[in-house]
């Protein structure tokens, strides 16, 4: 009897040569602005014609890795991928995913508790300065009525969190934690009473992380932190919310 073998895809030249390329800039150290060699250059290296040296910088434009300069001394320019860029692409899987809000919370409650732990020491005067404003702003959103504002002014005060670390892969995560409470959440209840108890709770638990990290406690940080985010899930589990229907969808600011 024959073996089953599943034959084996052929990998294009283009996207063979845009893969090495990948390794190359990574190889190299090339940082944004750092330019590959030309087109000629590419052709007689890899001994290919030009439409498929131009396929796979194409391929590489559009992950994003390299914008197309053009006129005489024109090429493939290296470009830094944001995590906005990046959290894109997870946002289209997570599409096709069975995702609630358990799912997101089992993660950020250890992860915004060893983010909290990484700043202290970190944060400057004027990153403190930064939280204060964005609590007062929050505050400001809540009592006009504004609660998405709220919400999303919230979600800020996280992001500046993430500024002042030095954990990139920790950084990326809770980034994109933060996307998604931004884009995928879609708030539909008109329980006026939850929202601002959701809100008071916000500024509350903001002010006392605040504190703690100023006073450089890490075990009073690590405690407001995780209570935070429990009661932060515990609202939003009540609020009646939808996932998965704008995952492929940009962030508005309409959207939270």
């Amino acid at each position: 009897m024959k073996p089953n073998l599943t034959p084996m895809r052929r990998i294009k030249l283009s996207d063979q040569i845009a893969e090495d390329l990948c390794r190359r800039i990574a190889r190299d150290r090339l940082l944004p602005g750092d330019r590959l060699p030309n087109e000629r250059a590419l052709m007689q290296h890899y001994s290919c014609a030009k439409g498929t040296i131009r396929e796979a910088l194409k391929a590489l434009e559009v992950q994003g890795l390299v914008t197309m300069q053009s006129g005489p001394n024109g090429g493939a320019e290296i470009r830094p991928i944001s995590i906005e860029a990046a959290a894109q692409q997870l946002r289209r899987f997570f599409h096709f995913q069975e995702l609630d809000f358990a799912h997101v919370y089992a993660l950020r409650r250890s992860l915004e508790v060893a983010l909290s732990i990484n700043v202290i020491g970190r944060l400057k005067p004027h990153d403190f300065q930064r939280l204060e404003a964005n609590i007062a702003e929050c505050e400001a959103a809540n009592a006009s009525g504004q609660r998405r504002i709220g919400r999303l002014i919230e979600v800020d005060f996280h992001d500046m969190l993430c500024d002042a670390s030095d954990n990139p892969l920790l950084v990326f995560m809770c980034r994109f934690l933060n996307s998604l409470l931004r884009d995928l959440v879609e708030f539909r209840s008109e329980s006026l009473v939850e929202h601002e108890a959701f809100g008071s709770h916000n500024v509350a638990s903001h002010r006392a992380l605040v504190t703690a990290l100023r006073a450089e406690d890490a075990d009073a940080v690590s405690r407001e932190m995780h209570k935070h985010m429990c009661c932060a899930e515990h609202f939003m589990r009540r609020l009646d919310a939808k996932f998965r229907e704008d995952l492929l969808s940009s962030a508005t600011p309409d959207r939270i």
